[in-house]
């Protein structure tokens, strides 16, 4: 629905043109405590790289990691793809690939930062695979009612101003109706990881939208004329959206009379709300940012696109519970660094959903238009876990001109100086892999972290910094803002074992170590790491192992105990362990059952006859040895029984096993009748 501004669109409209030209230079830095930069020997500083779309040469890849662990990065950024992981069907999960990538990361003493790729992988510059979405996805929400809407086959997808639709995700408009395919997604890796890999998680990013980034596919292959450096294409006219922006509207104005005051229209039902019949138009003529009605339309289709990023990212944490407790949660919004001046200012920015037009988009206090978007991380902040807004294109420079209008660094400074307003965490990342392979770019990126509040880095893709001048600015870029020599010089235990005193750690390498800490008889034992000795810079934690965090609760330990206890002060991973046993449990006659599965699944059964009859759930132990196992006590075991095993699959492992008293625990490989009394 177009809606013409009700004034000249010529002599005003050039005005305004030029005078937001003007007004869009970059920001000066150091101007307030918001741009700060405060990246240089922060404790949460990061360094990490992105491992390939999908690995197809592990030893190249192993040899890369070992390289960048050498010079100082911290973890790997790895997208677990949804259409790779459920490709078999609605709830089968094969986990196999991934096993692999994570134990090839952190075999080389990396962390990992899982991304949930809730999109496809191919259609985005860069790609080089093609992963869609599973396929029973579109069929399965066929002929469902959301909204007073019922879908067709293309109901769950977003559709353009030039009436494609878009394969690559699902529309933000159904993430109530799809949320629980997230949530299902989400408990799966934790059944499959949470364990093994509890303390290896740095962050779990979560995709949002095309390529990973919270942003509509306004620039993206299913419509044609909208790719860089054009405007894009809105996104917002498939029925679902239709119905979203009528209610809204409705909601906000209360009568479709008082709409018709607020957009001088002429409505007389609200099936008449309708987004911009012709877009061209809507952008040409400045409608977009000149009338009420172009600027609640852009500030519903921001709204919207903030909304559902919001109920993606509440779904996936409450799914995550308690699970990889020192992981934050990350989310991406892209640098949609072009058409920012010219005939069309901010329009691309605008197409995607970024910005809002109702606000002063030139004014800090507004964040150039991105305060609500990157706000966002506010919003879900009340869960526990840290939240962090990555941002792309650091490494591009401003190219003001004709015809592609780009203010990048610009941007870059605008982003990192409205989270710093705002307190949000902000890390930076390049848009394009040959980026990182200059000094140009790396000397914008160096730029952003000395001007403005980036707190980490993440490259795209290891490749480009395993070898050469990437592998070398990188090395540098780390070593400057975590320098080996301003490493900690001091580090303590406080805690019960010495009213709170000052126990000091000894250092090798990275590690500190405490020996003979010894806790008394007392109930509620517990202790902290403090860095300087006065509580400035404490960490603490939960369980005898993980990963500390700053600021973190008290380390319960066991009373009548003594430990030895260490702290990893650049990947802040802890142990306090017992330097003298506890009593062994009092002598049962169970016997333990050890199993290798042979295939992925979310839990395991032992099944018995013989002497013992009944199936009994194991417990998942852990990836040991190249295998991932399971286990079983079996209380008052008598001398012998029969048995095998089946999974949550419906499958069987079909050899039958005979336990003849050969130990109290035993080991079973799949497929094979003998019991080892040692883990093969």
């Amino acid at each position: 629905m177009r809606q013409r501004s009700l004034r000249s669109a010529t002599g005003a409209l050039g005005l305004g043109f030029a005078i937001i030209a003007t007004l869009l230079v970059a920001p000066t830095a150091g101007t307030s405590p918001a741009v700060a930069a405060t990246a240089t020997n922060n404790p949460d500083f990061t360094a990490n790289v992105m491992a390939p779309l999908e690995v197809s040469d592990w030893n190249q890849f192993s040899n890369q990691l070992s390289t960048v662990k050498s010079y100082g990065v911290d973890a790997v950024t790895v997208d677990v793809w949804w259409g790779k992981v459920e490709a078999a069907g609605d709830n089968q999960f094969t986990w196999s690939y991934y096993d692999q990538v994570f134990q090839t990361i952190t075999s080389r003493g990396l962390d990992i930062v899982p991304i949930f790729s809730f999109h496809q992988c191919g259609g985005n510059v860069g790609d080089t695979c093609n992963i869609p979405l599973p396929s029973w996805l579109w069929g399965k929400y066929t002929g469902a009612t959301l909204n007073g809407i019922t879908l067709d086959a293309n109901g769950l997808k977003h559709r353009s101003e030039q009436g494609n639709v878009s394969n690559e995700t699902v529309q933000g408009w159904a993430t109530p109706l799809v949320q629980n395919e997230y949530q299902a997604f989400t408990q799966a890796f934790v059944a499959r990881y949470g364990t093994t890999y509890a303390n290896r998680m740095q962050e779990i990013n979560v995709s949002l939208g095309p390529a990973g980034e919270l942003r509509y596919p306004s620039y993206n292959s299913h419509d044609s004329g909208t790719g860089y450096p054009t405007r894009g294409a809105l996104q917002a006219y498939s029925p679902l959206a239709v119905k979203s922006f009528q209610q809204w509207a409705v909601a906000k104005y209360g009568s479709i009379a008082a709409i018709n005051t607020a957009w001088g229209s002429t409505l007389t039902a609200q099936t008449q709300i309708q987004p911009p019949s012709n877009a061209g138009f809507f952008f040409s003529s400045g409608d977009y940012r000149n009338t009420q009605y172009g600027r609640d339309f852009i500030d519903w289709y921001n709204k919207s696109l903030v909304d559902h990023g919001e109920r993606m990212l509440d779904t996936v944490l409450a799914a995550l519970g308690t699970s990889f407790p020192g992981a934050e949660i990350g989310y991406k919004i892209p640098g949609v660094h072009w058409s920012m001046t010219g005939p069309t200012p901010r329009a691309a920015e605008v197409a995607a959903g970024l910005v809002q037009t109702s606000v002063d988009m030139n004014a800090a206090g507004t964040g150039r238009g991105y305060a609500n978007i990157v706000g966002l991380a506010n919003r879900v902040a009340d869960s526990g876990r840290g939240v962090i807004l990555h941002f792309t294109c650091l490494e591009f420079n401003d190219e003001n001109f004709a015809p592609q209008y780009s203010q990048a660094k610009t941007l870059v400074g605008w982003i990192g100086a409205e989270a710093g307003r705002q307190g949000v965490k902000v890390k930076g990342e390049n848009a394009l892999a040959g980026g990182i392979t200059s000094n140009n770019g790396w000397d914008n990126v160096n730029q952003a972290f000395d001007n403005f509040p980036y707190l980490g880095m993440t490259v795209l893709r290891v490749g480009e910094v395993a070898s050469g001048t990437g592998a070398t600015r990188y090395a540098q870029f780390i070593q400057k803002y975590r320098p080996a020599g301003t490493a900690w010089t001091s580090l303590y235990v406080r805690g019960t074992n010495n009213n709170w005193g000052l126990t000091p750690m000894t250092k090798s390498g990275d590690v500190w170590t405490a020996t003979n800490v010894s806790f008394g008889s007392a109930t509620n034992q517990r202790f902290k790491f403090d860095v300087k000795g006065d509580w400035s810079l404490n960490f603490g934690g939960t369980g005898l192992t993980g990963t500390a965090v700053q600021g973190g609760g008290d380390i319960a330990v066991n009373s009548n105990t003594t430990y030895t206890i260490t702290f990893n002060e650049r990947t802040k991973a802890y142990a306090a362990t017992p330097s003298t046993p506890p009593p062994p449990p009092p002598p049962t006659s169970g016997v333990t059952v050890h199993f290798a599965e042979w295939q992925s699944a979310t839990s395991y059964s032992i099944h018995t006859w013989n002497g013992l009859s009944g199936t009994f759930p194991m417990a998942y132990e852990g990836f040991i040895n190249g295998r991932h196992w399971w286990k079983v006590t079996l209380s008052n075991a008598p001398s012998s029984f029969g048995f095998t095993f089946t999974n949550s699959n419906g499958n069987w492992d079909t050899a039958d096993r005979a336990y003849t008293g050969q130990a109290s625990t035993v080991y079973v490989l799949p497929g094979s009748a003998t019991v080892y009394t040692a883990r093969p």
